[in-house]
């Protein structure tokens, strides 16, 4: 009799274990700052799995019963993981304002032909949009907000429960709002540059139609790259203050974390 209480136990403790390792380890290899390119996998999976050993007894009464049937214990880990994807999804798409941004300002300054490889979105980006990408992830950390990322996870149970059905309909327009808004807020960063920039180039058209015999834009370049790099310098802290603003909110909003 003991030997069948403590067998099913340990088949209850590894039944919810698994439930909660598919989200949170679904989760972590989208999160910035977790899920990035240069994390080693070893250290997510350890990372995953220490925060569900935490997390295990603070939701399994949340947890729906052991299903009866293989099938169904993997549709239910399917749709764990399901959920946890689309929270890492919503935070990559929140963090993709600032490559918006950065595209904006790169053409406004004329930077936007200098490429390299953002290792944030593991592809290529420009260097004003992978230097506020990669700030962005530093700031994250250094202000504590990824105890906010990780809370939105824990939390999330509340708002997604085990077991109760997945709302296709409202991830989708989640992903739809959250993406209309990421561009927002990434133009929004960037409108010191586009309201400059318009009223440089114009001047350079006034002066090209006066002095049509010299290549005034392309002798204005090094003085756009200046007044770019001058602007940068003393917008950035605000812009990134905003932005750091716009993702506390929007995971708050999304999930309810405390």
């Amino acid at each position: 009799m003991l030997d069948l209480v403590v067998e099913r136990m340990l088949a209850g403790n590894v039944y919810a274990f698994m439930l909660v390792f598919a989200r949170i380890g679904a989760t972590f290899t989208l999160l910035p700052g977790f899920g990035d390119a240069y994390v080693p996998m070893r250290v997510r999976l350890l990372l995953a799995i220490a925060i569900s050993v935490v997390v295990v007894p603070v939701v399994a009464p949340t947890l729906p019963p052991l299903p009866s049937s293989g099938l169904a214990l993997g549709m239910l880990v399917m749709a764990e993981s399901f959920v946890g994807f689309f929270i890492g999804s919503i935070s990559r798409i929140l963090l993709a304002a600032l490559d918006v941004a950065g595209m904006i300002v790169s053409m406004q300054t004329g930077l936007a032909a200098a490429m390299m490889f953002n290792p944030a979105l593991a592809t290529q980006g420009t260097l004003v949009g992978v230097l506020l990408t990669n700030l962005g992830i530093v700031l994250l950390f250094v202000t504590d907000l990824h105890h906010l990322l990780i809370l939105a996870v824990v939390d999330s149970y509340g708002v997604f429960a085990p077991g109760a059905g997945l709302p296709l309909q409202d991830f989708g327009r989640a992903i739809v709002a959250f993406v209309g808004e990421s561009f927002s807020v990434g133009a929004r960063m960037a409108a010191p540059f586009l309201i400059v920039g318009l009223m440089f180039n114009v001047g350079l058209g006034v002066l090209q139609k006066l002095m049509p015999q010299i290549q005034i834009f392309f002798l204005a370049m090094s003085s756009q790259i200046a007044l770019g790099l001058v602007m940068l310098m003393i917008t950035l802290s605000a812009a990134m203050m905003f932005w750091l603003a716009y993702l506390e909110a929007g995971l708050t909003g999304l999930l309810g974390a405390r």
